[in-house]
């Protein structure tokens, strides 16, 4: 055989068995979904509408309500991904989140993105497991956005701590809790509301950390369950608004410019003024984070007990606004 002719052979060879390199995980195909797991976003507005504006330096706080699958088939974990387009896998950002032996449950995740700069719009979503190895999927899609975003709840209601009705709130997810999700959200709970002092008593805005100190109790039950933890979570700090602010008008740049002393915990509020509130606090991709926010009080409503007493300002309305 001549030389010519190994040379040619031995050029198709290499060719027919040049495959290129193995594509990365952000290129795959996303795989079709085979589970019936009923996920939705706690957040109506994004159920609506799934889409999300963020800057490249704010913190995405997403909430979930996950419910068992038509079949039966429970949640067991979960993982989250990002993606430039909507047909392949991404990067994948969390893995193994473990999710509660729950029919029903509420699950938060907060964390920071990979930077893009501004121009390039993504597809955030969760892939949840369930107990027979099945999967559900559900997309977000994040917006780019030059200056940095804040969240807005409006009329928030919470009650006092022998009421039925939620008495935390998460200012980042929108979640109003009463007990049986504060156990695996706790941390993201920094609003919370007490009547409390003596011999007067008076409506009071308070940390979670800081309802166990004051004796209001480290359990709490409703009609879906009974004895839950409700000790712990993220420090926060109450002062009154030392600035003139409007708060209809109230921006990133507005929030970030307040100025918060870290020394109150609770703090006594009246109907119709605003308050300031701080925290800190690690996104589960261990990014460390200050989020600075006002708090509109808007009324207060007595709750009439089912023995006929009178519980004074049973339940607290406000608005709220904090950065992203």
């Amino acid at each position: 055989m001549s030389k010519t002719i190994v040379y040619i052979l031995l050029s198709i060879t290499a060719i027919l068995s040049c495959k290129g390199p193995t594509p990365e995980l952000f290129d795959e195909p996303l795989p079709a979904v085979d589970g019936k797991l009923i996920i939705k976003f706690t957040d109506i507005r994004l159920e609506t509408k799934a889409d999300m504006l963020l800057a490249n330096d704010d913190i995405l706080s997403i909430s979930y309500n996950i419910k068992k699958s038509v079949d039966g088939n429970k949640p067991v974990k979960m993982a989250v991904y990002v993606t430039n387009t909507l047909e392949t896998r991404g990067i994948l950002l969390l893995d193994n989140i473990k999710l509660k032996d729950a029919d029903e449950q509420t699950k938060s995740i907060e964390l920071s993105l990979p930077p893009v700069g501004f121009g390039i719009n993504r597809f955030f979503y969760v892939e949840v497991t369930d107990n027979k190895g099945k999967n559900t999927r559900k997309f977000l899609n994040i917006f780019p956005s030059e200056p940095e975003q804040i969240s807005i709840w409006n009329n928030v209601s919470l009650g006092v701590q022998t009421s039925n009705i939620p008495t935390r709130f998460s200012s980042s997810t929108g979640d109003a809790y009463v007990a049986c999700d504060l156990d695996s959200n706790i941390n993201f709970v920094d609003i919370s509301y007490a009547t409390i002092g003596s011999p007067s008593i008076k409506p009071t805005l308070l940390s979670n950390p800081r309802r166990g100190a004051l004796g209001l109790g480290i359990t709490a039950s409703d009609r879906f369950c009974t004895g839950t933890i409700a000790i712990g979570g993220t420090s926060v700090y109450f002062a009154p608004l030392n600035v003139g602010v409007d708060f209809s008008m109230a921006n990133d740049l507005v929030l970030k410019s307040l100025s918060i002393p870290t020394t109150t915990q609770e703090l006594p509020i009246e109907a119709g003024k605003v308050y300031m509130f701080q925290y800190t606090r690690t996104a589960k991709d261990g990014k460390s984070f200050t989020r600075k926010g006002l708090i509109k009080i808007n009324f207060f409503n007595n709750i009439i007990l089912p023995s006929g007493a009178v519980l004074s300002s049973g339940l607290v309305n406000f608005d709220v606004k904090v950065q992203r």
